[in-house]
């Protein structure tokens, strides 16, 4: 199963995704986390998202951008679905991306202002949830537990 984290920068879908992946961690599902380097050009080492990822239990954490999957390996163009495939070996339950946000897979988007809404939600496929800027711990956590129990329901079905 493939669920995507989309939105602008600082909208929170590292914090989020990185919460998924303890959650679903703690449930004894394996997860790898997938990071689009939506900022052009080929990743910088290692992400420092990537690493809160892994961190956070998800069982490898991957960089893409520009061409270049981190864990070195060069191709002319990846997709999610390319990646998936090459991800297999790993033997997980879910993967989790951060970007890709025109892939048609389940997502949650993250908002921060009005006017990302209106572009958001006109173009994006598959919306799951959509998730505004949180303020506090406590809203956070409720969405975070609501994306949770999805994933869990659709990777038993």
């Amino acid at each position: 199963m493939i669920f995507q984290f989309v939105g602008y920068k600082n909208s929170g879908k590292t914090t989020a995704m990185e919460a998924v992946a303890r959650e679903l961690a703690e449930k004894g599902w394996k997860a790898i986390a997938l990071k689009h380097h939506g900022h052009g050009g080929i990743p910088d080492n290692w992400s420092k998202d990537s690493v809160k990822h892994r961190k956070a239990g998800a069982i490898a954490s991957v960089v893409e951008g520009d061409g270049i999957l981190q864990m070195e390996i060069a191709r002319e163009n990846w997709n999610v679905k390319s990646i998936e495939e090459f991800l297999s070996f790993f033997s997980y339950d879910v993967l989790l991306v951060e970007g890709y946000k025109d892939e048609d897979f389940p997502k949650a988007v993250f908002l921060r202002q009005e006017e990302e809404k209106r572009h958001q939600l006109t173009e994006l496929t598959n919306i799951q949830f959509i998730v505004p800027y949180y303020h506090n711990l406590q809203e956070k956590e409720c969405y975070i537990n609501e994306i949770v129990q999805w994933i869990g329901q659709k990777m038993k079905v």
